[in-house]
């Protein structure tokens, strides 16, 4: 009987595509969603109301939370009915999420939005990242190293997009009078707008996601795989799939990686996702709906992604020893409290560009990096298991923060938040190099229980 080596493999050609505009999708909602609350507040304090000031502290507390039990979900869901389903359901369900914005941003609607926006975003990542490892292995470096890299193109086009939406009518003026000169200096914030972006400036973003969402979606449910079984897996049920977990939780190498880079590392990823917009406010790179900078920060981050993902792919498939680990969450840890501590634009930009260039690394870990290590049959579920203590680390330390600097409160300082998170990181990666020592983390992975 002739194996067919495609059999169940991702289509690059069209994972790959997917992936640039999801990632596209995420950073326009990244880089609008500030100034939306921003022109929310305007528009409430002209009729005499008014509008959180935490809102974006509180969307994101609250996206954080289904990261506990959804990458779980996602890994045996993914194991159980493949990930080419999940993938494309997540892209289905975020269609709601642009189209909500765009009806009703009511504070308590977007509490149960980011919580909807957290779910399916766990099920899209694990279900993407694990399907991007169902390739030949000669070509998983390229594999992820395309992952990562399209993270990074999708979300440099997401704040350059996003501002030529929310300032198109005084960039059309420009353009309309021949002074292309004027416009691209205007989109890349070299000159100042003399606009400010109002609510209904952003109606336009919304329903261009939810479109494109949709169409993702369905590229993905029809075209994301091959037929077949890939490496002539064999379809778990229920009962094999609880044993699957029994083995991961077994496994000392799978705590020591987890507890580290995980449960200790989330919270650093989640101070910059929780409090950058307010630390960019402090150094006036914004102010309220109006971009003074805002989307330079934006598009560094993003930048930033596309050297990162293909350095990722240097690494991947590689099986790194364990000191490759501490020094990713050592260096993501360090360029924290370079971030928090910084007093001009010039040292948020630089530290905020090695920050999120060691971010791609940093992903990877709780993914490609982890799966390596594992047995080849628990790829998915120790993917979805890693992510989820991920998410309990960044949900308590979001729930936290949030009361002890939330920043509705008088004196609040966007610093703290990124200087706590990053000592629970260093402490993560001095115990990751003791546990290394002691049980290498490179070593013969066994499809048995040790």
């Amino acid at each position: 009987m002739t194996i067919d080596p495609q059999a169940g493999t991702a289509r690059l050609a069209i994972v790959v595509p997917v992936a640039v505009i999801s990632f596209f999708y995420l950073s326009v909602l990244e880089y609008s969603l500030p100034l939306y609350f921003g022109a929310l507040s305007d528009a409430a304090e002209a009729a005499g109301g008014s509008y959180p000031a935490n809102i974006w502290s509180t969307l994101v507390k609250y996206q954080v939370t289904p990261w506990i039990v959804g990458p779980v979900m996602a890994g045996l869901l993914a194991r159980r009915y493949g990930e080419r389903l999940i993938w494309g359901g997540a892209l289905l369900g975020k269609v709601a999420v642009p189209l909500v914005l765009a009806i009703v941003p009511h504070p308590n609607v977007i509490k149960v939005l980011a919580l909807w926006q957290g779910f399916t975003g766990a099920l899209m990542w694990i279900a993407g990242v694990s399907l991007i490892q169902m390739v030949a292995p000669e070509k998983k470096g390229f594999s992820n190293g395309l992952l990562m890299a399209s993270l990074g193109l999708g979300s440099v086009i997401g704040p350059l997009g996003g501002r030529a939406l929310l300032y198109r009518q005084e960039l059309s003026g420009v353009v309309a009078e021949g002074d292309w000169s004027t416009f691209w200096s205007k989109l890349f914030s070299f000159q100042p707008t003399t606009t400010t972006p109002v609510v209904a400036d952003f109606q336009i973003i919304f329903w261009l996601l939810t479109g494109s969402t949709f169409v993702c979606g369905v590229m993905i449910w029809l075209w994301g795989q091959r037929p077949g079984r890939f490496a002539q897996d064999e379809v778990h049920d229920w009962s094999q799939t609880s044993k699957d977990i029994g083995h991961l939780f077994r496994t000392p190498t799978f705590w020591g990686l987890v507890l580290a880079m995980c449960v200790l590392g989330g919270p650093v990823f989640q101070a910059s996702n929780q409090f950058l917009p307010y630390l960019a406010e402090e150094l006036g790179l914004k102010s309220g709906a109006a971009d003074h900078g805002w989307v330079w920060l934006q598009l560094l981050k993003t930048l930033m992604w596309i050297p990162g993902g293909l350095a990722v792919g240097l690494l991947a498939g590689r099986r790194a020893p364990g000191i490759a680990a501490v020094i990713m969450l050592a260096s993501f840890s360090l360029c924290s409290v370079g971030i928090g501590e910084s007093r001009t634009a010039w040292q948020i930009f630089c530290f905020v560009a090695v920050f999120e260039f060691v971010r791609q690394f940093m992903r990877w870990s709780h993914a490609g990096y982890l799966s390596e290590h594992m047995p080849d049959r628990l790829r998915a579920t120790a993917i979805g298991c890693s992510i989820t203590f991920s998410g309990l680390g960044s949900t308590i330390f979001a729930w936290i923060a949030d009361q002890v600097w939330n920043p509705a409160m008088t004196g609040f300082q966007s610093s703290h938040p990124f200087v706590a998170a990053a000592v629970l990181g260093l402490v993560g990666s001095v115990g990751l190099l003791l546990f290394d020592r002691f049980v290498p983390i490179r070593q013969k992975s066994s499809e048995s229980p040790p």
